[in-house]
């Protein structure tokens, strides 16, 4: 498992990143950097995801996420009003080129969609990882690509390219 938190342009933020992920993994009895009590509506909200989504919306968090020029990782704006998605370091290509989409969230999903099929269950996903099906095999840490729910698939691209393309 992951446990790097992101990357932080406050020391104080730094600290509360590391609180949560400590209360989250041990405990309200861990020791954290600040008192327990300023965490009570952070607390509520993680009692209900896995410690692994917690830890991916901790690192959406940090000041350093990759996010161009969209809130979505993996998506920037493409010509007029399309969204590129891409995704880096796989198949020992820089960047990989996963399709061109009418809107920011089409994008961010199919960005997410191949991130899990190529990373695992460690990949960084801009949505919560249970928005997806998984297809986990004993000591596999490979995910399918079928998202949960109809409307969660990626669409195909609005425009078409022989670059790299990913289905």
């Amino acid at each position: 498992m992951d446990l790097q938190l992101g990357t932080y342009d406050e020391e104080e933020s730094a600290a509360k990143a590391y609180d949560l992920a400590a209360l989250k993994f041990f405990g309200t009895s861990t020791q954290t950097n600040f008192p327990v009590t300023e965490y009570e509506k952070d607390l509520e909200m993680m009692e209900k995801k896995t410690k692994e989504d917690y830890l991916d919306i901790l690192k959406r968090k940090s000041d350093r996420f990759s996010r161009g020029a969209s809130k979505y990782r993996g998506v920037a704006r493409h010509h007029g009003n399309t969204w590129e998605a891409r995704i880096g370091n796989v198949g020992g290509k820089k960047s990989l080129y996963i399709g061109t989409y009418s809107t920011e969230e089409e994008a961010a999903h199919a960005y997410d969609v191949v991130a899990i099929k190529n990373k695992g269950t460690n990949a960084a996903t801009n949505f919560d990882k249970s928005t997806y099906t998984r297809s986990m095999t004993p000591g596999s840490n490979s995910a399918c690509d079928v998202p949960s729910r109809a409307e969660d698939q990626p669409l195909p691209p609005t425009t078409t390219t022989s670059r790299h393309h990913i289905n």
